[in-house]
């Protein structure tokens, strides 16, 4: 490297994780932007930074079963290329269950790169991340969630297709901003759940404690802002375009977070969402009247079956099973016919 200005290997790795002084991160950004060959060399060593940083992510989000399939799939991926005089690193990670993908958006001459990161929590899956000011966000099967290394500027802003649950670091300054393909959500500093699946027909919020503002296009195509309290569930229509406030039963909304289903006089059909999204499953509902039905109970860490044979015990509800498999045999999605 450029040993006039003492950058070295260490100094770009600090530079990544944020442990340089003022100064020192100046020294480094300078070195970056005086030419094309350093910022490559930058990328490269923001591709390794970010590489182990998911790793350990997915050490501590996946199961054993989970981890021996990622270890499995890595020892047939190539890892590294040579470069230069550190034999420059691009690593390639490609993750069966949890996909997390970074970028590198080094700005023009004078300011800081920005990193922008995704977690994607596959089917069947339920994991958790911590964002740049703190703020953690637990994600649902199916989800994905798209945020900057930085949050810059006055607004922390994410985007979200799926479910997470959000404990969000107070910051009066600086408004915390989650957008979806129909909707925003605008806080402060709070704990809710937000329900953005891109491809269902709904958006459905739940504030378990502060306060947020949900934001919205009407039918006429005009901004509209709702104000919600704890305890309360905001349920958009995307057809309609019309949005409604009402009480909720909280646990039923966040249990999902804990490994745990928990219905309360919970509708069938509320009940095959959460399933569907909790073991990606696809439903099959013979007969219209068991939609007039409605359960209680909870349940932890158990399998679908385990659901189903509650269903069947209680009212005569049967369910047949099949799979859909991958070309290795591997379940890809299961198929449960209710009748």
């Amino acid at each position: 490297m450029n040993q006039n200005k003492e950058i070295n290997e260490l100094d770009l790795f600090r530079y990544m994780n944020h442990e340089l002084s003022g100064e020192e991160q100046t020294e480094v950004e300078e070195w970056i932007n005086a030419s094309e060959e350093n910022r490559k060399i930058a990328e490269d060593y923001y591709q390794l930074s970010f590489a182990v940083t998911s790793l350990q992510f997915i050490k501590r989000s996946a199961p054993q079963k989970a981890l021996e399939k990622v270890d499995k799939r890595l020892k047939k991926e190539q890892y590294r290329k040579i470069y230069l005089f550190v034999q420059r690193v691009a690593v390639i990670l490609l993750f069966p269950l949890l996909v997390l993908s970074g970028y590198l958006l080094l700005q023009p001459e004078g300011k800081a790169p920005v990193f922008y990161l995704e977690a994607r929590m596959t089917p069947g899956m339920i994991g958790s991340t911590i964002l740049p000011d703190g703020t953690k966000v637990w994600l649902n099967s199916s989800s994905y969630l798209k945020y900057p290394n930085i949050f810059s500027g006055d607004t922390r802003e994410v985007t979200l297709d799926g479910e997470a649950y959000f404990e969000v670091v107070a910051n009066a300054e600086k408004p915390f901003i989650v957008h979806t393909d129909n909707s925003s959500v605008k806080v402060l500093g709070t704990e809710f759940n937000m329900d953005a699946y891109s491809s269902n027909g709904f958006i459905a919020t739940t504030l378990v404690e502060g306060s947020i503002e949900f934001k919205y296009q009407n039918e006429d195509h005009l901004s509209q802002t709702m104000r919600i309290k704890p305890n309360e569930q905001v349920i958009y229509d995307k057809k309609t375009s019309r949005a409604q406030i009402g009480e909720t039963y909280i646990a039923k909304d966040i249990a999902w977070k804990n490994g745990q289903i928990i219905l309360k006089d919970t509708p069938l059909s509320d009940i095959l969402w959460i399933l569907s999204k909790r073991f990606n499953v696809e439903f099959t509902v013979k007969k219209p009247a068991f939609y007039k039905y409605s359960f209680t109970g909870v349940f932890t860490n158990q399998q679908v079956e385990r659901v189903l044979e509650h269903f069947k015990r209680s009212s005569g509800i049967r369910y047949k099973m099949d799979y859909q498999l991958d070309k290795d045999g591997e379940i890809i999605k299961s198929r449960i016919e209710l009748y």
